[in-house]
């Protein structure tokens, strides 16, 4: 009895040694990303003044946590502010090193702040007119924090992919008749546009003016008139519009078309197979 109460005495002696005997080796952080934690190489915050939550796990030679183990957050400069607790706060692009130390240990992850201020997308209500599968691209341009444009690449959805999808680039198409939004987001920021999807067989298109004189640096706007088989003009129709030769004018997804140099170019809408021509002369 007294051997047996010896040895469970030295068995609580030796685990009690081992658990003291721990000590930590690695950190492994984490990135909290709508409320669940995964790990990262690096992280990209999106906007001044926005916020990233890190988390950081002390762990043993075994790859077991220390449950009372906090780490402090630090940051290599004053791109990032680290705020205990791990919450990073953007406050200036560029990129910088964020680092979790406990003890003797520590772990670094970079992190590169991305001046995004407003995505706007353009037209904000789009008519998609036309039989199924008719695509119209819509504009989009993305403004730091100076009211910059930002190249930079967005990730595009539609709210109701029944009636609309759209591609990478913002080509909307549509696919039944209803309503739906068209997001672009990069980050926690994003821009959208309504489309009313129309489903409508078009037998002919006009654009209007036919020919328009405008001088270098000035704006002429043309408009398209799209008509049914039966010769009911349609109301409230979008079109692709192309110049001939942007390097004479330019023409946006609204139909504004902008004199660049002195020349003619030919000014073209396109909507579900019918196309119409207007000539711009530029002085």
């Amino acid at each position: 009895m007294r051997s047996r109460r010896a040895m469970v005495c030295l068995l609580g002696v030796l685990l009690a040694a081992a658990a003291c005997s721990r000590k930590p080796a690695s950190i492994q952080i984490t990135v909290d990303a709508a409320g669940k934690g995964k790990r990262s190489k690096d992280v990209k915050i999106y906007g001044l003044d926005r916020s990233q939550r890190l988390s950081a796990q002390v762990l043993d030679r075994n790859g077991k946590g220390f449950e009372q183990a906090t780490a402090t957050w630090s940051s290599s400069n004053d791109n990032v502010e680290a705020e205990p607790g791990g919450r990073i706060v953007a406050k200036k692009p560029g990129k910088s090193m964020v680092t979790a130390t406990y003890e003797t240990v520590s772990a670094q992850i970079p992190v590169e702040v991305v001046d995004v201020a407003s995505i706007e997308i353009t037209p904000v209500s789009l008519p998609l007119t036309g039989p199924a599968g008719t695509a119209i691209p819509v504009s989009f341009t993305v403004r730091d924090s100076r009211q910059k444009p930002v190249n930079i690449k967005l990730e595009w959805s539609s709210a109701d992919s029944k009636i609309a999808i759209v591609s990478e680039g913002g080509l909307v198409t549509s696919v039944a008749a209803g309503s739906t939004t068209i997001i672009a987001r990069i980050g926690d920021i994003q821009g959208g546009c309504d489309v009313n999807v129309i489903l409508r067989p078009i037998a002919r298109l006009e654009i209007r003016p036919a020919t328009a004189i405008a001088r270098v640096g000035e704006a002429q706007h043309f408009e398209v008139k799209a008509y049914a088989p039966d010769g009911a003009l349609i109301p409230e129709v979008a079109a692709v519009f192309k110049s001939s030769n942007p390097a004479v004018a330019t023409v946006d997804s609204a139909g504004v078309a902008q004199g660049r140099t002195a020349g003619a170019a030919t000014i073209r809408a396109e909507l579900a197979g019918q196309s119409a021509e207007a000539t711009l002369l530029v002085n």
